[in-house]
């Protein structure tokens, strides 16, 4: 029989690693930094291997192996029939098959070996679809190490224990993000470990570049700080404990756990706020009434008591930090327009790249390369992403690609719904199910959020929710189930 202590004591640091490398995602820049590349792929991708050899060996005599959640099976065998789609783009191809498959493809390539020859250099006689084989190559493997860290989630965080520690790992994230950018705000400054952002200011951007990814990364944890609030209410006491006596019985001893929670959530708020995120404050609150209008019971009284705690602590925050730090890019002016023409020319020249090379796309990760073909305004900028991550993903990965990520997301989605709040639902225990609402509300925001910004090739923020997913859909057999 294999050894129960040796392996817990395997899984427990592998776990450690783990949650130190999530929380470190965001510090580099939000890992947009050549130097952070290294980790941002190697990490996940050798913490997965341990995983997985530690299951099979703690799983070896069969009678406790893994049974996958449906969700997990969609997601997981998505993931990687996309990822072979990704590396099909870069098989060199016969030129008649080429031209075939991709006609601009091939045209663009045969040009480029034309020119080369003429200069003496002499190329390859046949050639892959995508147009920019190394930019592909590292694009897979970025999606490798996120399929990476779904999985070693998947692995590692089975029980409600592992799943609250993964809450506050990631809480404590948000919150030195929301604090560092206050600190550097409240300085006057907005400075990143030193580096000054030239490029926006006076919004606040935490330890990331661009302000309306900082507010994502904390918009996608807020609902994590939400349940383990929740997490320590249920456990103050039996549903029917008076309301007075359950709070005084939170505060006596839950104080903690609450607290922390409580500051968490209002530092998120706080953030998102500051760094007037138009994009991010409307996804977080279609997640969490979407999430909130899922819930059992009386569906429309949560969704409208959801919709109004929201809107007074907005507008308490507001008051406090002030309309023209938080809300003065509401107010239409003429670079916000400008702000809303680029994300049009953006999005418009991802469909048009996308028409072109319709049914493999242009390669993973060479939008930025490609982009000119079809940007027909605002010539003195170049793009490097769409403002919307399914036309991005259907340029690049083509019809194939789009479709297979496309169905893959909405069938593992729809398979946690199920899963949550389904009539098999009953069997797992209440923390699972909070947890499992909490990670498809962060969910629900990241989906929303694609559609008018790039946050998928983010390098921090989609591992990050990759790990959140991967807990979410965990083995089931590892989990206490309800008595019936």
């Amino acid at each position: 029989m294999p050894s129960t202590r040796g392996t817990t004591t395997a899984e427990r640091g592998c776990l450690t690693l783990f949650f130190v490398w999530l929380a470190w995602l965001p510090l580099p820049f939000g890992s947009n930094v050549p130097s952070a590349r290294l980790p941002l792929i190697a990490v996940p991708l050798l913490l997965c291997a341990i995983a997985a050899a530690i299951r099979l060996y703690a799983t070896r005599d069969r009678s406790t192996s893994i049974e996958p959640t449906r969700a997990w099976l969609i997601w997981g065998n998505g993931a990687l029939i996309f990822l072979l789609a990704g590396a099909l783009q870069l098989i060199p191809l016969p030129n008649e098959l080429h031209q075939a498959l991709s006609p601009d493809s091939y045209a663009i390539r045969t040009s480029a070996a034309r020119i080369a020859s003429l200069a003496g250099v002499s190329g390859a006689s046949t050639f892959p679809l995508t147009v920019d084989p190394r930019a592909t190559s590292l694009e897979l493997f970025r999606l490798a190490a996120i399929v990476a860290t779904f999985i070693t989630a998947a692995l590692l965080i089975r029980s409600r224990a592992r799943r609250v520690s993964l809450a506050m790992v990631l809480c404590a994230s948000a919150a030195f993000q929301a604090l560092y950018g206050v600190r550097e705000a409240a300085l006057q400054r907005y400075e990143i470990w030193g580096w000054t952002n030239k490029l926006i200011f006076n919004r606040v951007t935490g330890t990331f570049v661009n302000p309306n990814h900082f507010a994502h990364y904390l918009a996608i944890v807020l609902p994590l700080a939400l349940f383990v609030m929740a997490a320590a209410w249920r456990l103050a006491g039996p549903r029917e404990l008076p309301l007075g006596r359950r709070l005084l019985s939170l505060l006596e001893q839950h104080i903690l756990t609450a607290g922390f929670a409580l500051f968490a959530a209002v530092s998120c708020v706080t953030g998102i706020l500051l760094a007037q995120s138009r994009g991010t404050l409307l996804s977080l609150g279609a997640g969490v009434l979407a999430v909130a209008a899922m819930l059992p019971g009386r569906r429309i009284a949560r969704v409208a008591f959801s919709a109004a705690a929201g809107l007074v602590l907005f507008s308490a925050l507001v008051l406090f930090l002030g309309p023209e730090r938080t809300v003065g890019r509401f107010i239409p002016n003429e670079f916000e327009r400008q702000t809303l023409v680029g994300r049009r020319i953006g999005i418009e020249s991802a469909i048009a790249l996308w028409q072109r090379f319709s049914v493999f796309g242009t390669g993973l990760g060479t939008f930025e390369r490609m982009v000119s073909m079809e940007q027909k305004q605002d010539l003195g900028k170049i793009y490097h992403h769409a403002h919307n991550d399914y036309a991005e993903i259907g340029a690049t990965g083509g019809t194939l690609g789009f479709t297979i990520a496309v169905v893959t997301l909405l069938g593992g989605y729809v398979a946690l719904v199920r899963m949550t709040f389904g009539a098999a639902a009953q069997e797992l225990s209440w923390g699972r199910r909070a947890f499992q609402a909490a990670v498809l509300a962060s969910l629900t925001i990241a989906m929303v959020h694609a559609l008018f910004d790039f946050n998928f090739f983010i390098p921090s923020n989609p591992p990050t929710l990759a790990a959140m997913c991967g807990a979410a859909v965990a083995s089931l057999n590892h989990d206490r189930r309800a008595r019936r």
